[in-house]
């Protein structure tokens, strides 16, 4: 009867855990699908509206530049009134703008719509990671996170596809309609679990006011990396406005008693190192997916479908190892997984700054392929550590500060990319090769400081120890 009992209460605990998996993925999948099927829709959007690459680029841009930009006050604000509010309330703001981007009549009111989908976003990014670390106990949060890493990788891989299909059969409303049904699903998960348990919560303050500095600092960062075509006291405007807010937000942060990101948390390696490492990911994901296009189209003159199968490599590699990775945290350890994943991601980076142009496609395929399996080991060792260096009350505040470094290194990867690009340009076939292999070279650097300086800190602890 006991055996019975342990049975019943065991798939009770595993029915529980795996809705809060599943509903905190349906954010961070909507937020990476949303962006797929958007960049595959510019061209028709660009006939739709009768406007230029550079004016409907602001869907994405904008979509982006707020997300990052609050994401840390949604976080702070989740941790003070409870996750699963923001998060429900993420969900219904995202349903709403995509319901209006798909009613959307001129390129200015898609674009306003795509900047209130990206707060609803930033809802979403803020408290996912944070529902699964403070409502499933620690021995089973490897997997979890697991999931959640290969959730995040599922919406690239399924954006583009998915993208062209609505486009080619129903139509450029549906790419935004989507949404909805699939914000539904996650409205009744939250619902579900805000009746199953109360939230653990910070009576601290709420520290807006170094929050908007914050995402002052990071608007600015971004907005800079976005407007390449800015001149003059315009182009330097966004870095100056994001160096003056983020010292007066330091000033602010030293003086208070409850900061957003506890100073002394920098000096456990492991955090710090882990904080970098995560920048350093998003800085080499967006080359990986910004220069592969171009070697394929300019260079080896293959189709635009074709190219983006090559493109769905990467993100296919993170889904196919991100659960592995989850399950393995309890035994291996998220440190030396990480190391393993840096590893693999310096290993395909290092191999693809050899490019030539007698390359088979096959061989592109495989080395970005090897890139997203490390990466897929990477990411929820990365997130578990991050996670793990701050109480349970503050989950929802590190949440945010994981992603909002991460879309940092994003927006700077994708500039860095697309400076070398344009600058070999200009010298043909040539040109073009030099600025691919630059590209991956300086993104297997980063990657490499990043292998040894976690080494360095495990180096370090065992010593201690």
């Amino acid at each position: 009867m006991n055996e019975d009992t342990a049975t019943i209460q065991s798939k009770a605990v595993e029915r529980r855990d795996l809705i809060i998996v599943l509903t905190a993925s349906v954010g961070l999948f909507l937020s990476t699908l949303d962006t797929g099927i958007i960049n595959v829709a510019l061209p028709s959007l660009e006939r739709k509206f009768d406007v230029g690459i550079s004016e409907m680029a602001w869907s994405i841009t904008l979509y982006l530049l707020l997300l990052s930009a609050t994401i840390v006050i949604f976080g702070r604000i989740s941790d003070r009134i409870g996750r699963l509010k923001v998060y429900f309330s993420g969900l219904v703001l995202f349903a709403v703008a995509s319901l209006l981007c798909g009613f959307a009549s001129s390129a200015v009111g898609l674009i306003l719509f795509r900047g209130i989908q990206g707060i609803g976003a930033a809802m979403l990014q803020a408290t996912a990671a944070a529902i699964i670390t403070t409502q499933i106990p620690r021995n089973r949060q490897g997997a979890a996170l697991g999931t959640l890493g290969m959730m995040l990788g599922l919406g690239p891989v399924l954006g583009p596809s998915v993208g062209g299909l609505l486009l080619s059969f129903v139509g450029w409303r549906w790419i935004f309609w989507i949404n909805i049904p699939i914000c539904v699903m996650g409205l009744i998960g939250t619902q579900r679990l805000m009746r199953i348990r109360e939230e653990q919560r910070n009576t601290g303050s709420l520290n807006l006011v170094e929050s908007f500095l914050l995402g002052a600092s990071v608007f600015g960062i971004i907005y800079g990396l976005s407007a390449t075509g800015s001149h003059g006291v315009m182009r330097i405007f966004p870095y100056c406005l994001a160096v003056v807010a983020f010292i007066i937000y330091l000033v602010r942060e030293a003086r208070t008693s409850q900061p957003i990101v506890k100073l002394p948390l920098f000096r456990k390696g492991i955090f710090s190192v882990s904080i970098f490492s995560v920048t350093v990911l998003g800085f080499a994901t967006a080359i990986a997916f910004v220069v592969p296009p171009y070697f394929l189209e300019q260079i080896v003159h293959i189709s635009p479908w074709q190219v983006g199968l090559v493109n769905l490599a990467t993100p296919l590699g993170l889904v196919l190892l991100s659960r592995a990775s989850g399950r393995l945290i309890g035994t291996w350890g998220a440190r030396r997984l990480m190391a393993i994943g840096l590893g693999l991601m310096f290993v395909a980076l290092a191999t693809l700054s050899a490019m030539q142009v007698s390359w088979m496609i096959l061989s592109i395929v495989a080395l970005l392929l090897l890139y997203g399996f490390g990466a897929g080991i990477f990411v929820p060792a990365n997130l578990s550590a991050i996670m793990g260096a701050v109480e349970s009350e503050l989950q929802g505040t590190i949440g945010a500060v994981q992603r909002m470094v991460q879309n940092i290194g994003i927006a700077l990867g994708t500039s860095v990319a697309a400076l070398f690009i344009r600058s070999g340009s200009e010298f043909g076939t040539g040109g073009y090769i030099s600025a691919f292999r630059e590209s991956w070279m300086v993104a297997g650097g980063a990657v490499l400081i990043c292998l040894f300086t976690l080494s360095f800190v495990n180096l370090m602890r065992e010593r201690v120890r």
